[in-house]
């Protein structure tokens, strides 16, 4: 399990919650087969014996037949204790899985609370999981993206993180930093010494050596953005150019209208979908032209380049059976333009490839959306256009938070750099400030100097019960 540092060990001595016992539903609301409530803290065995009676004593581990009672019969359950020793949270933890009726779970959550226990805040399970050490804190948000993941990518990379796959990568870019740390605070520590001291040359080459993988892991934060949060991909367009039709063969499904009237289309319609292994929230829009007919379609319009402005990728849906005219160019034009500017990525979608061919554009991907044709090559380009570079074994930067701390940590190598080309003779004491700050940044992801409101902010994010 990962170690955390002596800070976090201090904030669980001071912290409130060290003594107490919580307990909480740890299933989602609603009706189901099963449903658990857990109990952690030092009163989490003899809490849970005061409403449970065994049909046997309860082993470490093992899984127990009981009835639950408490006023009246409740169910019969399955309880299971883990010692603090043997624990996810680090705390002795129970575990009663009974039948998922709403009115039991909330007859045995009130039973614990009963007997001593409190109710657990959000994710304050795993709090406590990361305040004794069973995970760090890269490790303890990979369990609420885990649990939110919406696609296989997203779970991929979700799990490879809670496995400490980004922490290993994080202590890994944090050794050279502090080698190189230690040998000039000795220089600076004991010039007496016979220490071999680093020259302005070889400082400014092992800073940049240093910055290097840290940014090519924070370049991976837009794929791992758009794995966490979803992508917006946006259906845009002359009206009857097949938006809707598109949308509908994206789904499997006919979500929108389409009729052969022009203009069907007044409003944003949204629908979420897995393109490539992506979360995507495709947005069908109203048709674009220069002039509206009336108050309705020029609202509608207006929302779609609305929506247009907000998107990660835009597609360009452009109807190849129909002579293009003067205001289709005039369209099209300026959709590409803005995109150019925003650094959108556009495909252009040549639409109705089963009727005859009377249009000369240009596409990069021809389609039938009423056939349903063309429509891997449109997903594999999608795929491609969202995520240029594979997912690798390596971890994804899914978090701002993590994003930022490392560009921070970059600024300050590269401020440490500056500070040995312009004080060729003083540069040890500046360099060595902000390698310092350049190690409390990436400190700062695994959770060894991340402040309390940080840590606040994350558990915040999590459910009751996890």
């Amino acid at each position: 399990m990962a170690q955390n540092s002596h800070q976090a060990q201090e904030a669980l001595t001071h912290s409130p919650i060290k003594g107490e016992t919580i307990a909480a539903v740890a299933t989602a609301s609603g009706c189901a087969a099963l449903g658990i409530v857990r109990l952690s803290g030092e009163q989490a065995l003899p809490i849970a014996l005061s409403f449970l009676q065994p049909k046997a004593p309860l082993k470490a581990r093992s899984a127990t037949l009981a009835k639950a009672h408490w006023e009246t019969p409740i169910d019969e359950v399955l309880a299971t204790y883990f010692p603090a020793s043997q624990s996810p949270t680090g705390e002795d933890l129970v575990e009663v899985s009974a039948h998922g009726s709403p009115l039991i779970l909330k007859r045995l959550l009130m039973a614990a609370l009963a007997a001593g226990a409190r109710p657990a805040r959000p994710g304050e399970f795993t709090q406590r999981r990361f305040l004794n050490g069973r995970l760090d804190l890269t490790q303890a948000e990979a369990v609420c993206d885990l649990i939110r993941a919406k696609t296989s990518e997203a779970q991929r990379a979700a799990l490879v993180q809670l496995e400490g796959g980004l922490s290993k990568e994080i202590a890994a870019l944090r050794a050279p930093l502090l080698d190189l740390l230690i040998r000039i605070e000795a220089n600076l520590d004991h010039p007496e010494e016979d220490i071999p001291s680093l020259s302005v040359a070889e400082i400014r080459q092992s800073l940049a050596q240093a910055a290097a993988p840290l940014l090519n892991l924070a370049a991976t934060f837009d794929r791992g953005r758009r794995l966490a949060e979803g992508a917006r991909i946006c259906i845009v367009g002359r009206p009857n150019a097949g938006k809707s039709s598109l949308l509908n063969a994206l789904l499997g499904t006919d979500r929108a209208i389409v009729c052969a009237s022009a203009g069907t289309t007044r409003d944003t319609l949204e629908e979420g979908a897995d393109i490539g292994g992506i979360p995507s929230l495709l947005i069908d829009t109203a048709g674009l032209r220069e002039h509206c007919g009336d108050e309705v379609e020029r609202s509608g319009v207006e929302r779609a380049q609305r929506a247009l402005r907000a998107c990660d990728l835009a597609l360009l849906v452009i109807d190849q059976s129909k002579t293009l005219e003067a205001e289709d160019e005039s369209v099209h034009r300026r959709i590409l333009e803005q995109a150019a500017q925003q650094g959108r990525p556009v495909i252009s979608v040549l639409n109705k490839a089963d009727l005859p061919c009377r249009n000369a554009t240009r596409g990069d991907v021809s389609i039938s959306a009423k056939a349903k044709t063309g429509l891997q090559d449109l997903l594999g380009l999608i795929g491609r256009r969202l995520a240029p570079a594979q997912l690798s074994e390596g971890s994804l930067i899914t978090s701002v938070r993590h994003h930022q701390a490392l560009r921070g940590a970059v600024q300050e190598l590269e401020q440490a750099r500056a500070a040995a080309a312009r004080w060729p003779a003083l540069w040890e004491d500046r360099a060595a400030c902000h390698l310092r700050q350049a190690l409390r940044r990436l400190g700062e992801i695994t959770g060894e100097a991340a402040p309390d409101e940080i840590l606040e902010g994350i558990f915040s994010r999590f459910c009751v019960g996890k």
